[in-house]
């Protein structure tokens, strides 16, 4: 079912009443009522009102002159520009010779189509590329592009004729079957559209974006296509499952395979808009000891080059280990070979490709075209369906073939009415010589003829223009046999037109000798995606241990080794400030104040010796997010909880914020790659004025928490108190602050002389430790450390490098000692 804007078309339909159709080759013609002041001087209009309908004409000029396709003939105008010019001007036809493209181009920027010549010549190439059209309409001789990107030659190299099948487009316009409009400049006249007896819209498909609009139409299968339109012939009521069984869905010219399922294309189909997914296809040969994957068709609109760019990008980048190099050995076929790695699974491989690359991607169906309205030279846009294009199609084959049987009747019966003007001479044919002879002039013949013999004025001068010795007996027995045939001819002609049936068998026969002539085999496979391999992400990450390296400014990289850890480059004034070493295919979790954690691959943090990427490349940060902790979740470095621990996601870890609130979670809700924006681990308290998380530290339940506040106000209790949370909270109070106090630091401590080391304002420096200060329940106000002094910092213990092994207390992720060197 078509849909059109009624604004639209009833601007469209005063064009229709009141001048020519909107043209893109100059100013539209307002319709009567337009705002316009009298030629006698300017006239007041409101300005919004006058702009409103002065760019809607604009738009309509876009949409009906340039963008859009007819649904009769399925060409832009500049198309359609094309081929009559090549066709009616040059006669370039199929089995004549070719000509300089320049030349076309010229001729019609000339005389139908005053816009730039690169855009002219633009279209021309594509309806000659067999990899944009499935059934080009020029034969383009010398380079045309390629279907790896490479553009054409310029149009002085080039040389361009008609197909075969642009005949089948062109053919009736001999026989006055289409409209005329004049050109831009009005010295000659061009088509309205072409008499086409190929469905070249859905056959070829079309592209194209106007103002507020656009059209995305794929290709068909020709034969497919006529065979619906057959079938429609047999059976007008056939609904829209019927027309499905013949017309399955588009096929593209580069081939590949359809994963949309049946009921989407359907969906489709009725709708007119509507994704497809399309995808290339591969097959597994042996290959030098190995199996090599060779892709042997991609998407439709993709550029080879690109392809193959792209898959280079992910070998080197080491994103799918199981493909070792990537070469183009095409010709005229697709042929891209990727070399596997001995014992690599292709399948694994090839899902990779197939969710990373263009080689499988969507193309976004819109059904949007020009639809004649009741002005004939006036077409509106409108979506529709395949029902439509179908009915629209045969609808304008009758109206083509109705006008062509009248064109030679007409022709017929002046042929005809010429013949009888001969026979009635026939008889007395000394006597008109004589007349002849003895006329004064042509004009005093032809008048002393009519009245002799009651011929016509067409009659006599025809009579008159004869030569003699085709008046001989013989001749007038050829006129006689001529006449018999023509008025043969003519009734059969009366009888077609009088009968509807009679015309649209003889449209059923034109289609089915276009289908014989042109139509062949479907290159795109239809096939709902099948079950693949299950998209595994470590499948595709080399397995290997190296050092990740987040600094006190949040800049992150990893290493496979190093010296020592004041070894390690840094930015200027940053220092390393969390290190640890895990496998490429773990997770580092990046917490910040913000109470969100940023979860990323090992594998995707950049490998390099310099300084790093700062995190917020990689994530969505707010402005001021710091970094506060970070934790791998290798199970190396990582605690060994309980028996059955692992199911509620061990191990455990606190957060601890500024205004005195501290919590519990699992890791286990953190262990895959986040999105960008992260995961939100702690609600803050919006009452507290610059509340954040200060410090996240791994627990394993038998730690004593050591905090300190600015207030020099210390408390130590057990960190089993601490609630494990589920979900994201505000956690319990950790230590009630006074007014304007706020949480300095904070440790956990598993032996009695292990604390938290602090300094005050007077640099002097102090450990908050259980020997020191008794171990107390949560919640409480603390212990006043000093009484005429404040903290002012928390002193960070030496970074140690973390590597498999146990945990200690130094760093958020505590390790033990371990001898870096060896290590490295």
């Amino acid at each position: 079912m078509a849909e059109r804007d009624d604004s639209q078309l009833s601007l469209l339909q005063s064009y229709g009443a009141g001048g020519p159709p909107p043209s893109d080759d100059g100013p539209p013609t307002p319709p009567a009522d337009d705002p316009v002041g009298p030629p006698g001087g300017p006239t007041e209009v409101a300005l919004h009102e006058t702009t409103q309908q002065r760019y809607l004409h604009y738009a309509l000029s876009v949409i009906t002159s340039r963008a859009l396709p007819d649904i009769r003939d399925g060409l832009k105008p500049v198309q359609r520009r094309i081929l009559y010019a090549m066709f009616h001007n040059l006669h370039l036809h199929a089995d004549g010779r070719f000509r300089k493209s320049a030349a076309v181009v010229g001729e019609v920027m000339a005389k139908y189509h005053p816009h730039g010549d690169q855009a002219i010549y633009d279209a021309m190439v594509r309806m000659a590329q067999s990899f944009s059209l499935r059934y080009p309409l020029v034969d383009g001789h010398g380079n045309f592009g390629s279907l790896d990107g490479d553009p054409p030659a310029a149009m002085r190299y080039t040389e361009a004729k008609l197909q075969r099948l642009a005949g089948e487009l062109l053919g009736e316009l001999k026989h006055e079957t289409v409209d005329s409009r004049p050109t831009y400049d009005g010295t000659t006249e061009e088509p309205v559209v072409l008499p086409t007896r190929v469905p070249q819209l859905l056959v070829n498909g079309s592209t194209g974006i106007a103002v507020g609009m656009a059209t995305n139409i794929p290709p068909h299968n020709l034969g497919e296509v006529i065979n619906a339109l057959i079938a429609l012939i047999d059976d007008p009521e056939l609904g829209l499952d019927d027309l499905l069984a013949f017309v399955p869905g588009p096929d593209f010219p580069t081939g590949g395979r359809i994963e949309t399922s049946a009921a989407d294309l359907r969906a489709i189909y009725e709708t007119g808009h509507g994704p497809v997914t399309m995808a290339g296809e591969y097959g597994v040969e042996p290959g030098g000891g190995r199996k090599n994957a060779v892709i042997t068709s991609i998407p439709y609109g993709i550029k080879k080059g690109d392809l193959i760019s792209k898959i280079a990008e992910q070998i080197v980048n080491k994103k799918v280990p199981q493909i070792l190099d990537v070469r183009d050995e095409s010709t005229d076929d697709v042929r891209i070979v990727l070399e596997l790695k001995r014992g690599a699974n292709p399948e694994v491989a090839m899902a990779y490709l197939y969710k990373h690359t263009p080689l499988r991607t969507n193309f976004h169906v819109n059904l949007t075209c020009l639809v004649p309205t009741d002005n004939p030279l006036v077409a509106g846009p409108a979506r529709v369906d395949l029902r439509t294009f179908l009915t629209q199609f045969l609808a304008f084959r009758m109206e083509v073939v109705t006008r062509r049987f009248e064109y030679e009747l007409r022709e017929l019966e002046k042929r005809i009415h010429i013949l009888e003007g001969f026979e009635k001479v026939f008889d007395a044919l000394d006597e008109a010589i004589r007349i002849i002879r003895a006329a004064d002039d042509k004009a005093d013949a032809r008048i002393k003829l009519r009245k002799r013999f009651d011929l016509t004025e067409i009659q006599a001068e025809a009579v008159l223009e004869t030569k003699l010795y085709k008046l001989s007996k013989m001749e007038i027995e050829a006129i006689r046999e001529e006449l018999a045939v023509k008025r043969a001819a003519a009734a059969r002609i009366r009888e077609i037109l009088a009968n509807e049936f009679m015309r649209w068998e003889v449209i059923r026969g034109e289609l089915d000798a276009i289908r014989s002539e042109y139509a062949d085999e479907r290159r795109t496979r239809l096939e709902e995606k099948a079950v693949e391999t299950a998209f595994d992400p470590e499948e595709y990450i080399v397995k290997e241990d190296s050092w990740v390296i987040v600094t006190r400014d949040g800049w992150i990289k990893r290493q496979r080794g190093f010296s020592e850890v004041s070894a390690i480059r840094v930015r200027e004034d940053d220092e390393v400030q969390w290190l640890a070493r895990g496998s490429s295919r773990e997770c580092a979790c990046v917490f910040t104040d913000r109470g969100a954690c940023y979860v990323i691959r090992i594998a995707d943090v950049p490998a390099t010796t310099g300084y790093g990427e700062p995190v917020q490349r990689f994530f969505a940060f707010a402005d001021g997010e710091k970094v506060v902790g970070v934790v791998l979740t290798d199970p190396r470095v990582l605690p060994e909880g309980p028996e059955g621990s692992e199911e509620f996601g061990w191990p455990l870890i606190l957060a601890m914020t500024r205004g005195g609130k501290c919590l519990r979670f699992a890791l286990g809700t953190h262990r895959t790659p986040s999105t960008r924006t992260g995961r939100k681990y702690v609600r803050l308290d919006n009452k507290v004025p610059g509340d954040g998380v200060i410090g996240v530290a791994v627990t394993v339940g038998d730690e004593n928490v050591c905090l300190a506040t600015g207030a020099a106000r210390v408390s130590i209790f057990p960190v089993d108190e601490v609630n494990v949370l589920s979900g994201v909270g505000k956690g319990v109070q950790a230590i009630k602050l006074t007014a304007g106090d706020q949480v300095l630091g904070f440790c956990l401590s598993t032996a009695a002389r292990q604390g938290l080391e602090v300094e005050t304002t007077r640099g002097t420096r102090m450990v908050v430790r259980p020997t020191k200060y008794e171990v107390t329940k949560r919640g409480g106000r603390g212990r006043q450390m000093l009484k005429r002094d404040r903290l002012v910092s928390v002193i960070q213990p030496p970074v140690t490098p973390l590597t498999w092994g146990e945990i200690t207390d130094s760093g958020s992720q505590r390790a033990v000692g371990v001898d870096v060197e060896d290590e490295a």
